[in-house]
């Protein structure tokens, strides 16, 4: 299904399934393009060994959400 991406602004396809298995994910599908998810990837990378986060814990993979949040102009709080 066609969809504009939120970060980017092109028309593309979605992702043929979540990039996670989370309601996170499912919004991320709808509205991220393939190409802005692989760019968050690699950008994800980065972050997490220039601020040496360890994501066993709660409080890092909450700030990374919220990098990745800002990062693909995905809403914290969006309606289905």
């Amino acid at each position: 299904m066609p969809i504009t991406c939120s970060r980017c602004g092109s028309a593309a396809d979605e992702m043929a399934q979540p990039p996670m298995p989370t309601a996170l994910g499912i919004q991320i599908q709808r509205s991220v393009c393939p190409s802005c998810w692989q760019e968050w990837l690699r950008t994800q990378v980065m972050l997490i060994n220039e601020y040496r986060l360890n994501l066993v814990d709660p409080e890092a993979r909450k700030a990374l959400e919220g990098q990745l949040r800002a990062f693909l102009n995905v809403p914290a709080d969006r309606p289905e």
